[in-house]
């Protein structure tokens, strides 16, 4: 058959387009099908059963298909010059790929060859997943590939170990700057072994040397071909094992410490069979470390598992909660005394799928000893809050008794002609008005012991003068108790804080005159050693001995129906051991009880003495005449006109109602002192002692007054602008020798 020039023969044309394999498509230049020959394998696109003539194929292919397409097909017939490209065909089930060669056919018409490439585009995917499923197992097990020629010594090096080439690059260089890389003890070793032709089933451990440090590698060579022209090449990988080596080396520390741990720990099999026992519980147990533990059962050697039934039984329970099980055992061993051990029980199958049961056992003696402690000091805690309970309930009582008095004597004062039954009455209120102070001081110093504010000043105490001081206070309110005076002929005069002495030695007499209905109190002191011992001695009904112990802890009262809020004796006890002392009773029922204080003998020099005794006169003889000015800020009128009855025949008041008046009066008047009270409407205390700090270079000394001392910080006060601080109430006796301080 003649051959020659049939692609030419227009006769052969149809034969020939009827043998293509590809479709083909005239499209207009907008895009519309106007003929097609379909030969491509089916899509949902371009198919034998349907037809794409009139339609616009920039409509009926899909978005991500056009955005590509139409752009080749305008330059195509705008410039005339054919396109070939690959293009994406999404389909809802998958994704098909062809190939289409655009050309122009005439001015209005575009010829495009479409060709079919899903299954070669696929396969290529395919082979280039695979390769980057293969790059990424090298990378994840930082493995290289390597080929070595030994007639040239070319050492060619493809891969991950990070060390000789980083991830995915390639190396070629000769053997001998490939082992300059090499710990020069591994370099003879690895050399033999590449040269060795028996060494292709065994794998050869050396290190590399980077930055100063070792790196393990362990290669392997995988085949030895010789090329046609008889070269040998030798094939292999290389694999980083320095973390491989670095866990060994950690595992091997962490058996180490397991062994020397202070826990019990060991494991078994489900049939008992041991498969581990650390030093501890081998001592535990009483098994010598030459024994080999493998060849015995756990029921066999564990004090917690004696005979194999209640190994069965353990098992079950173990099974029961879900493998994880916590329980107790006593270890009852003379050489350890009685140790009671936690063990936390659960399984972990090893590389054979067999279940290994692990036991970690802490000991817990010392934990059991912190829970008995714990529940007692709970029951104390819960005794506490009892008695805390029946003292608030007692504190409504015992503010209410002197209020009642108070607010009743006050009222019928009112209407009272009678001289002598008024000052009576005025004594009663008097009286009261102390026993409600006393009540609200202990409140206080209590809130000040729990958070660590109570304050002391320390000065110069004459022990007895602090004696006779209490005597001739009580005198008038002992009735017909005895009040008796023990003091030695030579005075000692120490350094204390005479207030917190005067409040103990109150609070002790107050309560010995409570609770003796007749017969004597004794106060009175003596020196023993370096201490001073002060005393309160009664003839009263005395404490029961089942109660002493606890007469000093708080919301403790002896008699529940006695007036009092079961605080001083503890606040006694505070101050004492603040002042670095402390206070003990002695007593039998009947026969009256003894309180001793025992607080340090710091004897004060003369010349110190002598300075005190002299601010004190000072202070006292101070002449009615002075008329300092002090400015009193104040917005409560009642206070001020406290104030104003206790210092207003000695000094010249001015009365600022909030803190923003305070400051215009200072500037106008420049009075000698200011009372600040802390808290006023408009401008507070604070801020009028900042602004009158900022106002004028030359400010007179300021007191802050407040009735809310447990919510101030002193420190932040005193650096606010303040000289002093003045707690309510006060007295006038306190605030005399407070204003004394600066006038």
């Amino acid at each position: 058959m003649k051959t020659k020039g049939i692609l030419h023969d227009k006769s052969q044309a149809v034969k020939l387009l009827e043998m293509m394999t590809d479709t083909l498509l005239m499209v207009k230049n907008d895009g519309t099908c106007v003929d097609m020959i379909v030969k491509t394998p089916d899509n949902p696109y371009v198919n034998r059963e349907l037809t794409l003539l009139g339609r616009n194929l920039f409509e009926y292919f899909p978005t991500e298909t056009v955005r590509e397409l139409r752009p080749a097909m305008e330059s195509v017939a705008h410039t005339g010059i054919a396109s070939n490209a690959n293009y994406d065909l999404p389909s809802p089930d998958r994704m098909y790929y062809f190939k289409c060669i655009i050309q122009k056919y005439d001015d209005d018409h575009l010829l495009l060859v479409y060709r079919d490439i899903t299954q070669r585009s696929q396969m290529k995917l395919s082979l280039q997943l695979a390769n980057e499923r293969l790059k990424e197992t090298g990378r994840a097990a930082r493995i290289s590939y390597w080929n070595y020629t030994p007639s040239t010594g070319k050492f060619y090096y493809y891969g991950y170990v990070g060390l000789l080439v980083n991830a995915g690059e390639e190396m070629e260089i000769t053997l001998d700057q490939f082992l300059t890389n090499v710990y020069p003890d591994d370099r003879e070793k690895l050399v033999s072994y590449l040269n060795d032709p028996e060494t292709r089933h065994r794998t050869y451990d050396y290190r590399v040397v980077k930055d100063g440090r070792a790196y393990y590698m362990r290669t392997k060579i995988l085949n030895r071909y010789h090329l046609r022209n008889g070269e040998l090449i030798i094939d292999g990988y290389t694999q980083n094992i320095d973390d491989i080596v670095s866990n060994w080396d950690r595992l091997n520390m962490i058996i180490t410490a397991v062994n020397n741990s202070y826990e019990t720990i060991f494991a078994a099999k489900a049939d008992g069979t041991l498969v581990f026992v650390n030093q501890l519980c081998r001592k535990m147990n009483h098994i010598p470390v030459d024994v080999d533990i493998t060849g015995y059962k756990v029921y066999e050697l564990m004090a917690n598992f004696r005979g194999e039934e209640k190994w069965v039984q353990f098992l079950d329970s173990l099974r029961a909660s879900n493998n994880t099980i916590k329980y107790t055992c006593r270890h009852p061993y003379a050489e350890f005394n009685v140790i009671n051990t936690e063990y936390y029980s659960f399984v972990v199958q090893n590389e054979y799928g067999e279940d290994i049961i692990w036991f970690l056992g802490h000991d817990i003696s010392e934990f059991t000893r912190y829970e008995r402690r714990l529940k007692e000091a709970k029951e104390r805690a819960e005794e506490s809050d009892r008695l805390k309970s029946a003292f608030l309930s007692n504190m409504s009582h015992e503010i209410r008794t002197p209020l009642n008095a108070i607010v009743g004597f006050s009222a019928i004062m009112a209407d009272i002609e009678s001289r002598e039954e008024r000052r009576r009455f005025q004594e009663i209120i008097e009286s009261n008005n102390k026993r409600l102070l006393m009540l609200i001081n202990e409140v206080l110093d209590l809130s000040r012991i729990e958070s660590g504010t109570l304050v002391f000043n320390f000065s110069a105490v004459s022990m007895n003068d602090l004696c006779r001081e209490i005597i001739n206070t009580y005198q008038l309110y002992a009735g017909r108790i005895r009040l008796e005076l023990e003091i030695p002929d030579h005075d000692s005069t120490i350094r204390s804080d005479r207030n917190r002495l005067i409040q103990v030695l109150a609070n002790l007499v107050d309560n010995a005159i409570k609770f003796t209905p007749n017969g004597t109190i004794t106060i009175g002191y003596r020196v023993h050693g370096d201490w001073i011992e002060l005393y309160v001695r009664d003839t009263g009904i005395g404490i029961p001995e089942d109660k002493l112990e606890k007469v000093f802890e708080r919301f403790v009262k002896v008699d529940s129906f006695a007036q009092g809020t079961g605080l001083g004796l503890s606040i006694c006890k505070t101050i004492l051991e603040r002042l670095g002392g402390n206070i003990t009773v002695a007593s039998r029922l009947g026969e009256g009880a003894t309180f001793t204080c025992r607080i340090p003998l710091i004897i004060v020099d003369l010349e110190e003495q002598l300075f005190e005794s002299r601010s004190e006169s000072q202070l006292l003889n101070q002449p009615d005449e002075i008329k300092a000015t002090i400015l009193v800020a104040e917005d409560i009128d009642d206070n001020f006109e406290l104030i104003h009855a206790m210092i207003g025949n000695r000094y010249r008041l001015l009365h600022a109602r909030n803190g923003r008046e305070a400051v215009e009066i200072f500037l106008s008047e420049q009075p000698s002192l200011i009372l600040m009270d802390v808290r006023m409407p408009e401008m507070d205390g604070i801020e009028a002692m900042q602004e009158i700090r900022q106002r004028s270079p030359f400010y007179p000394p300021i007191v802050a007054v407040s009735a809310y001392m447990l919510d101030l910080d002193k420190e932040l006060l005193l650096d606010k602008g303040c000289q002093d601080i003045l707690g309510k109430p006060f007295d006038k006796e306190l605030l005399l020798a407070t204003i004394g301080k600066f006038l």
